[in-house]
């Protein structure tokens, strides 16, 4: 609080003198006040951890509908026809444009990087002008993007828009055989395949030839089609959830600074 960052005494190891803190005065309110903002506060609290388990509730349901579906992609429990990545698709590596170079970043082209691969909905932080676009290459929306290199290697989502990335990932255009959809979530349970494949050097790395050697299943379209449908619904639903989700923590904070504001 601002009254303890000024009573502070001492250059090298700031302390705060005991019989200081035992002067001050905290206002506290009526009992009832406290009752009841302690109540609003709790049923706050309450919906915004309902809202929090319902998304991670929905966050399994993908992975479960694909395994009801298509069976363990990885060990092919389904005996489905199996086929290199590389033939179902065009790999491309990206690349990161000179920082020294003007003009390359501030535009409106997502740039992805294996940081934004950590959280399940692609939000880049960085964006490319046409220009930085044009000297790393873009790919189209619905491409799966894959971490091959360091500590998040395996970790995969989609693109949403025509998008650039660095050369720590690889992006497939899937071709007719492949729905994007489909391609992500095989991506996505080959996560921990992906990594052990890398991890024979210091640095764990999966280049592109080997990246493009992985067999990977390649169901019937109508079912990767009827996955791809399951898959539009879930991401609408998990679109109001997470709004949702970001009202309710809106509100508790809300109280929160409300009821221990100075003058509250």
């Amino acid at each position: 609080m601002k009254w303890a960052t000024q009573s502070v005494s001492g250059a090298n190891l700031p302390r705060l003198d005991p019989d200081r803190l035992r002067e001050y005065e905290i206002p506290f309110p009526p009992l009832s006040d406290q009752q009841r903002t302690a109540g609003l506060l709790e049923q706050a609290d309450r919906l915004r951890r309902t809202r929090r388990y319902a998304l991670e509730l929905t966050d399994t349901f993908l992975p479960a509908a694909f395994l009801q579906l298509f069976g363990d992609p990885v060990r092919n429990t389904k005996g489905w026809p199996c086929e290199a990545v590389g033939n179902l698709g065009d790999v491309a590596t990206g690349g990161t444009p000179r920082s020294e170079d003007a003009g390359m970043f501030g535009g409106g082209i997502p740039f992805v990087t294996p940081g934004d691969l950590e959280v399940d909905t692609l939000h880049p932080q960085r964006f490319l002008t046409e220009t930085g676009a044009n000297a790393t290459g873009t790919v189209r929306c619905g491409a799966t993007l894959v971490c091959c290199i360091g500590a998040t290697i395996g970790k995969a989502d989609k693109t949403r828009a025509r998008s650039a990335f660095n050369q720590q990932s690889n992006a497939v255009e899937w071709g007719s055989r492949i729905i994007d959809d489909f391609g992500l979530y095989v991506m996505r349970f080959y996560s921990r395949a992906i990594a052990e494949r890398g991890r024979s050097t210091t640095l764990p790395i999966l280049k592109k030839s080997s990246f493009e050697e992985m067999s990977v299943p390649v169901p019937p379209l109508p079912l990767q089609q009827q996955f791809a449908v399951t898959v539009e619904r879930v991401e609408r639903l998990r679109s109001v959830q997470r709004e949702s989700l970001r009202q309710s923590e809106h509100l508790f904070h809300s109280l929160l600074q409300q009821a221990f504001s100075p003058g509250a």
